[in-house]
């Protein structure tokens, strides 16, 4: 017992369930980060990935809910300047975006006697050939940071939410792929969506459970038609009924954001149905450490795994997740100079 209380202290796991958290909010930053780390597994050993049902179910809406739990806290961080707050999103984003890249570099561009600067500059054009997450919540967390600093510089309170809402539409003219804008286009929308969730917070709760009831009924009908870089497999009999109008378009674009949703109320609720269990523990002390794993868990998903098929997708998952909570805590959690550097941690 003494052995397992030293375990206890050491991985910090009673601070996950410490009083004054919002303790569903961290399962939920658990339970996404887990299901994205399984997707990547999928991505990276399966050789048609983009046809494994189980990986899309899990892309329609984890990195979504990855991107709105982040955009849930921004309220929080107001009382900074805009650039006090540009400083510490650049300490908690920036540098670790850079500083894996350049691992990145190290280990497999140096030896071919490339130029760094030039490597991360292409890194920075094209950031989905690093961690492309890191960059785009820098990108939309400086954003609406700005808008509601804005808004309460001049006292507009009153039409923050209008201003929250044109902030998403400028959004949408971000179509350039140079500079992961359309990655921005897609998921600050997400972001904006988090700092709503936060400021209807009590009224979300009371309501959770028509939301589960709906998200139920409606994700795995709308999962099903999903495809990842294509037309839903209903597009073509949208065609038919709308011809070339452009609203086939839209309602796409309003499918892949409706099943978006729904497949994050749905994992809310499973989250739910399993609060007073040790698992429910260990996804809330696993959300504490969320981006952290995000950050290391690259680094491990090229593991062979065993089996075939489902069972070595698992396995891989499994030690990518094992592997980086050891390389967070062991290591880099460890040492200050790679807190800041690779986790982006300025105490």
């Amino acid at each position: 017992m003494a052995t397992w209380e030293k375990i206890k202290a050491f991985l910090k796991v009673d601070d996950a369930l410490a009083p004054g958290r919002n303790h569903h909010v961290d399962a939920l930053k658990g339970f996404t980060i887990i299901c994205v780390v399984f997707a990547h597994s999928i991505q990276i050993h399966h050789p048609n990935f983009n046809e494994n049902r189980v990986y899309l179910i899990m892309f329609t809406w984890a990195m979504p809910l990855f991107m709105l739990l982040s955009g849930f806290i921004l309220s929080l961080q107001l009382k900074n300047t805009l650039l006090g707050y540009l400083k510490k999103n650049t300490l908690r984003l920036m540098v670790p975006f850079f500083a894996w890249a350049l691992v990145t570099y190290v280990l497999f561009h140096a030896a071919q006697g490339g130029n760094p600067l030039a490597y991360l500059w292409n890194v920075v054009k094209a950031p989905g050939s690093g961690l492309w997450f890191l960059w785009v919540l820098f990108i939309n967390s400086t954003f609406l940071f700005f808008v509601l600093k804005l808004v309460e510089i001049n006292h507009w309170t009153r039409w923050e939410n209008y201003f929250v809402i044109a902030a998403i539409l400028v959004s949408r003219l971000a179509s350039a792929d140079i500079f992961a804008l359309s990655e921005v286009k897609v998921y600050f929308p997400y972001y904006a969506a988090g700092f709503f969730a936060y400021k209807y917070y009590d009224f979300l709760k009371a309501k959770r459970k028509i939301f589960y009831a709906v998200a139920l009924i409606i994700f795995p009908v709308l999962v099903f038609g999903y495809r990842r870089n294509e037309f839903p497999t209903f597009y073509p009999m949208l065609q038919q009924i709308f011809g070339e109008t452009g609203i086939a378009r839209l309602i796409v674009s309003i499918y892949k954001y409706v099943v978006a949703f729904a497949g994050m109320a749905f994992s809310s609720f499973l989250l739910e149905l399993v609060r007073k269990s040790r698992i429910y523990a260990v996804v809330c002390w696993v959300g504490t450490l969320s981006l952290d794993i995000y950050v290391c868990h690259a680094n491990f998903l090229f593991l062979p795994g065993f089996g075939e098929g489902g069972w070595r997708y698992f396995s891989v998952g499994v030690m990518a997740i094992l592997g980086s909570l050891a390389l967070t805590l062991l290591v880099l959690k460890r040492f200050r100079v790679t807190r800041m550097l690779f986790l982006g941690e300025h105490r």
